[in-house]
């Protein structure tokens, strides 16, 4: 099952290598693109039948989700905003990251880019990129004269 590279799933050729790694800068940059605000963690997945993103966007209104595929890069990019609670007086501690995010994905030639699906349910968006049916081999008759 070596049709799709390491890297794709968060390991170089080069040894272990950090997750980030799974979501390259296809512009050459670093292993993500960290611009303002946050990336959400992502668990990539391979199945018989295709490879599965599983993003935790929790707190992301699906509306505020867009996922776009354009040549080998799918891109998944949105915005979580900040909750404020009624009567909230002060903040004594602030862990969770607001602001807009992007994540970047290479897409192989062995996936189907025109069937991409994507589902987000409890902060959780799951994004189903099937494979492309192997073909099978074309037989060569070989023709004798006489």
């Amino acid at each position: 099952m070596e049709r799709f590279p390491k890297f794709f799933f968060g390991i170089s050729d080069k040894g272990n290598d950090p997750p980030e790694y799974c979501c390259s800068d296809p512009f050459g940059h670093h292993g993500t693109l960290r611009r303002k605000g946050w990336t959400p963690n992502t668990d990539i997945y391979e199945t018989a039948e295709s490879i599965i993103l599983l993003l935790d966007v929790s707190g992301v209104t699906k509306g505020d989700i867009q996922i776009v595929c354009r040549d080998d890069i799918l891109r998944v990019s949105g915005v979580r905003t900040r909750t404020y609670l009624p009567g909230m007086e002060r903040i004594h501690r602030i862990e969770l990251d607001y602001g807009p995010f992007e994540k970047l994905f290479r897409i192989y030639r062995d996936l189907e880019v025109e069937k991409i699906a994507a589902e987000y349910e409890n902060g959780l968006l799951q994004i189903s990129i099937p494979k492309k049916k192997a073909s099978e081999p074309m037989r060569i008759v070989i023709v004798h004269e006489e």
